[in-house]
């Protein structure tokens, strides 16, 4: 008997219990590393997620896009559409994009090498000192940072004439960055990097008039591109190669 898909998610919601996510960050940044602790950077991975509503269920589209580096050229992309089931809360939104960003960031890795992580969200600049981008870091035992564009957690000050996120003891959570168009962008440390060296790469990977870095503007492109097909009822769930649809990669 084929399960009913509203049923299932339905199990997911109850039993998924903010509480006890909220603690399960706090024991695993016990296995941060906030020190710079990577090689020769010559792969970045972007990762960003993008959501569509088709009828009561919601729908997430996870890309994971491969860039070169320092040229930012795109040499893979893979995608993972699936139903998402656990709500958004402020704080706890690693647990609703793993969902569909944990099976296409396995499947890039195993097809390539992955030095970076550039994830669209926080890393320690988040309450609990966990933002996705710390997940996705711990998980994969690579250095990660996140870029985002609002701020979650901490208060702003000017320190030694850079632009920081404190926390309230007074250590820097993330930089702010001026970017394309007069916006700011909030670049924390996720794992195995230091927050100066986080925005000094971030930097690197900023074009002209963009305001995001590189490889999260292609993955944010990408998911939005998904999101547009799955409203118009084009496209199903499951792995999507990118490169291999022009319709998706047409704008790098």
């Amino acid at each position: 008997m084929r399960e009913n898909p509203g049923l299932a998610c339905r199990d997911v919601e109850s039993r998924f219990s903010p509480q006890i996510a909220m603690e399960a960050q706090r024991l695993l940044t016990s296995k941060l590393v906030l020190e710079d602790r990577y090689g020769p950077i010559r792969y970045v991975a972007g990762l960003d997620v993008a959501y569509v509503k088709r009828g009561e269920e919601t729908v997430g589209a996870g890309v994971a896009v491969l860039l070169s580096y320092p040229s930012l050229e795109v040499e893979d992309c893979v995608a993972y559409v699936a139903r998402v089931c656990i709500p958004y809360i402020p704080g706890l939104l690693a647990f609703r994009e793993m969902n569909v960003l944990a099976p296409a960031v396995l499947k890039l890795e195993s097809k390539n090498k992955v030095d970076l992580y550039v994830v669209d969200g926080h890393g320690i600049a988040h309450p609990r000192r966990f933002g996705i981008a710390s997940h996705v870091g711990v998980v994969m035992d690579k250095p990660s940072i996140g870029v985002a564009k609002k701020r979650l957690y901490g208060r702003e000050e000017v320190w030694k004439g850079s632009r920081v996120l404190l926390d309230e003891d007074g250590r820097i959570l993330a930089l702010i960055l001026e970017s394309g168009r007069g916006s700011k962008i909030y670049v924390s440390p996720g794992h195995r990097i230091t927050p100066f060296s986080a925005a000094r790469l971030v930097s690197s990977m900023l074009r002209r008039g963009h305001r995001l870095p590189e490889p999260t503007r292609v993955a944010d492109r990408i998911s939005k591109s998904i999101r547009t097909r799955l409203k118009a009822g084009d496209m199903g769930s499951g792995f999507i190669d990118c490169l291999s649809n022009r319709s998706l990669y047409r704008f790098f």
